[in-house]
């Protein structure tokens, strides 16, 4: 009998910039105004989303947030 597979956590699939979009796109930030904050074209961030996306298993930026939100990478902002 074989050992099952392990795999990886997620999170610890992404990239140095991948992880950096990630928690721009899990804080509520266009995609346009995080192109403006690394200093990147839209089409690219655009592309870094769907990578982290696919890589997350989830369908959607909402998700994306959902998912730092439940493992404590992002709280809510109260103001």
């Amino acid at each position: 009998m074989t050992a099952p597979a392990v795999r990886p956590e997620p999170l610890a699939t992404l990239s140095p910039r991948e992880y950096e979009v990630f928690l721009l796109v899990a804080e509520g930030m266009t995609n346009q105004d995080i192109g403006k904050r690394l200093f990147i074209s839209e089409k690219t961030v655009k592309n870094y989303v769907t990578k982290v996306r696919k890589k997350l298993g989830v369908s959607n930026r909402t998700q994306v947030a959902l998912y730092a939100l439940r493992r404590g990478i992002v709280s809510l902002k109260t103001e």
